[in-house]
């Protein structure tokens, strides 16, 4: 019975630290501030199916030439799906939305490409 006990304690506690934080993105090598602003890399793929509009409240507009906006238009693929999720999970979490002011090329080439 006390094993029982511990491991449901064990499982709700692990549950509980589930919430993963920004530097789990799987896009933009982490990067919060630039995922959310430009969503994935258009360079590594140009047809994806969702843009961020404005990160900070989760807005998002689903590309033309992707379904349900056309009718027989590309499918969402597991990148799309698992992106959006990460958009709606960790960008609105910022409040505002800043804009970029480095000096070094653009949000995307700054320490390195990304």
């Amino acid at each position: 019975m006390k094993n029982w006990i511990f491991l449901v304690g064990f499982l709700i506690s692990t549950a509980a630290v589930a919430d993963v934080g920004p530097d789990d993105l799987t896009y933009r090598k982490s990067d919060p501030f630039l995922f959310c602003h430009e969503g994935q890399d258009v360079k590594l793929k140009p047809l994806r199916c969702w843009s961020p509009i404005a990160p900070y409240t989760g807005a998002w507009m689903t590309s033309p030439w992707c379904k349900p906006v056309m009718t027989y238009g590309k499918d969402w693929d597991q990148d799309d799906t698992i992106s959006l999720k990460e958009y709606l999970r960790v960008c609105p979490k910022a409040i505002t939305s800043g804009e970029w002011t480095g000096t070094f090329g653009g949000e995307s080439l700054s320490p390195m490409q990304h």
